[in-house]
């Protein structure tokens, strides 16, 4: 095996470690034993814990080019809106399902969020912040064309908050036995949540009717997903 495949080999065995633990927890004799190596080789390929940690943070937050640049190709005002919502969803709640990492990058952001929170910052920004500037255009167009109510809530807040019940939604399907009893499939379950984002965030009734049409550009989104290397190409499973 080369020094590449070897590290590679020791991220992919300790990645599940730092997710349940948390990097304060975790010591280097639990990374060498999930990797199946000594501590000494262990440091061989990563000078310290910290290196190890940081690694993974790059591996996992890396920017996916791809997402940025079909937000590039929205549509300005309220279906911009919907397509950037509907996207939010589509990263967080339903495309990891399918991502080797799945389940280790959401416990990873919650052991992040009760430490220091820098692995939190490096995921969302790439994913999240960059769309910030696009979301504000688009509230702003369809404030100005009369499809929003009026509201004190700004349009930083209104993606953050959809992206937080995204990520609830997410944490709260983790367990293999379900914690909640839900009237729908996921499926449904998140288009309901959309739809409950729309609306929250003050899209009328009859604009969310006219706009939002997920069957209009599904193929479009998971494609993006695929070559963003978040969603397993059905031709790949």
């Amino acid at each position: 095996m080369s020094a590449e495949d070897r590290r590679n080999a020791i991220i992919e065995a300790v990645m599940p470690v730092f997710a349940q633990k948390g990097f304060a927890a975790t010591t280097t004799k639990d990374l060498a034993l999930a990797a199946g190596i000594s501590e000494a080789l262990l440091y061989r390929h990563f000078p310290s814990k910290e290196s190890l940690y940081e690694n993974i943070q790059n591996q996992i937050c890396s920017t996916e080019s791809s997402i940025h640049e079909y937000v590039l190709t929205m549509e300005s005002g309220s279906k911009g809106v919907v397509k950037l919502i509907y996207l939010i969803f589509k990263i967080v709640f339903e495309t990891q399902k399918s991502h080797p990492h799945s389940c280790s990058v959401c416990r990873l952001m919650i052991q992040s969020l009760l430490e220091d929170g820098d692995f939190a910052r490096s995921f969302v920004e790439p994913r999240f912040k960059r769309m910030l500037p696009y979301m504000e255009s688009f509230i702003e167009e369809a404030r100005a064309a009369g499809e929003m109510i009026e509201s004190p809530i700004t349009a930083k807040e209104m993606q953050w908050f959809s992206h937080h019940l995204a990520v609830s939604l997410r944490l709260a399907h983790l367990p293999e036995k379900q914690v909640f009893e839900y009237d729908s499939t996921p499926g449904d379950r998140l288009l309901h949540a959309v739809w409950f984002s729309l609306r929250g965030i003050g899209l009328k009734d009859e604009v969310i009717e006219e706009k939002f049409k997920p069957d209009e550009f599904e193929a479009e989104i998971e494609d993006v997903l695929v070559r963003a290397g978040l969603l397993v190409s059905p031709e790949s499973s």
